[in-house]
């Protein structure tokens, strides 16, 4: 329906400039001599009038709904208002058309108008040109006294309309269903590829790739002196051993584990990040070199706490963390040198432990 209604914004004033100028062409016209002519040229144009003007006020009504939300009540209610519109102007022109010629034109124009851009659900297009067929045949039989030939090819031509009206519905809904679900399921898959792409597939972590765009930017407000932030860089001690001892597949459930355990222990703004094996990085941004340490000792000293479940053992482990600020002068393949640094030193003076260094990457 946010669809029709984007559709009846754009056509609404084409209609109301035809409309328009149809009234105009026949003002302009020389003015029949016979009564009943004059009477038709007198309706036509005050029909055409109205359509013009009654278009303007619907593409006014359309212009404030296309802004709502796909799912707005009101959009529905304002589509179906428009084609029982259409449908009935169609109708009246044409018994108007019939007090001097036989002909239904302007009604299959209608009915062509809201087949091909309405998009009705096929049990709502169903019932409007069901109930659009008995009121044309109602109106033909009881508000016109025409020959009996004359009313039942009306009436079988009326018929056609109606299934033409119905047919072009029914694909143009199938068209626009089916183009919407293909549009749906390349979202699906596009969205699926950029997790693959950003996302560490054991952990559920973000990744490198999401790390190094995540740390440009913050690189360059820490540039601007908008902000001051970190990188803590963390490694499991001694995690061979326990893939030596335990299995892969239990080396693998600690570090899902491990990760579920740094993710939940750092606030919302921190983003966690898995580099590969037992590396992950924690980015903090509006975060001093020494809260960040803080930050680091806290989380060391909870991973040193915590048991692990492997292989129905509570195993206990210890990691060591490197911290380092970003100076904003960081090039995309060593942002994170400087911490990776401050881990090696962690490891090489004796593990378990957070060391920070300092000063900018040669």
């Amino acid at each position: 329906m946010h669809a029709t209604v984007q559709r009846i914004f754009w056509t609404a004033p084409v209609m109301a400039l035809g409309n328009f100028l149809g009234a105009l062409g026949f003002l302009l016209s020389e003015e029949p001599l016979v009564a009943v002519e004059q009477l038709w040229r007198e309706l036509v144009i005050q029909a055409n009038l109205f359509v013009s003007a009654t278009s303007l006020g619907i593409w006014l009504v359309a212009w404030r709904l296309k802004k709502k939300p796909v799912g707005s009540k009101s959009q529905p209610v304002f589509a179906y208002f428009v084609v029982t519109y259409v449908l009935t102007v169609g109708l009246a022109i044409s018994l108007i058309d019939n007090l001097v010629m036989t002909s239904i034109i302007p009604f299959l124009l209608c009915v062509t108008i809201v087949g091909t851009f309405c998009y009705l659900p096929p049990r709502g297009a169903v019932l409007v040109f069901g109930l659009s067929l008995v009121v044309f045949g109602f109106a033909f039989g009881s508000l016109l006294t025409l020959p009996a030939h004359i009313l039942d090819s009306i009436l079988v031509n009326g018929m056609m309309a109606h299934a033409l009206g119905l047919a072009l519905s029914t694909v143009g809904w199938r068209h626009f269903r089916s183009s919407k679900l293909q549009e749906k399921t390349i979202a699906q898959q596009q969205a699926a590829l950029t997790e693959m792409a950003y996302q560490d597939s054991l952990t559920g972590l973000p990744n490198r790739r999401f790390l190094d765009e995540l740390v440009e930017r913050e690189v360059a407000l820490v540039r601007r002196g908008r902000t001051q932030s970190c990188l803590i860089m963390c490694d499991i001690d001694n995690f061979k051993a326990v893939n030596d001892t335990f299995g892969h597949v239990a080396g693998d459930k600690m570090l899902r584990a491990f990760a579920d355990l740094l993710r939940g222990m750092t606030r919302n703004s921190n983003t966690v990040v898995r580099l590969g094996g037992e590396e992950f990085v924690i980015l903090a941004p509006q975060t001093s070199p020494q809260e960040a340490m803080v930050l680091a000792e806290r989380l060391r000293k909870i991973v040193e706490e915590h048991g692990f479940e492997v292989n129905d053992n509570i195993l206990r482990i210890t990691a060591s963390f490197g911290v380092a600020r970003l100076e904003g002068s960081e090039r995309e393949q060593d942002y994170y040198h400087r911490a990776d640094q401050a881990l090696y030193q962690a490891k090489f003076t004796g593990k378990n432990r957070v060391v920070m260094t300092q000063g900018k990457v040669g």
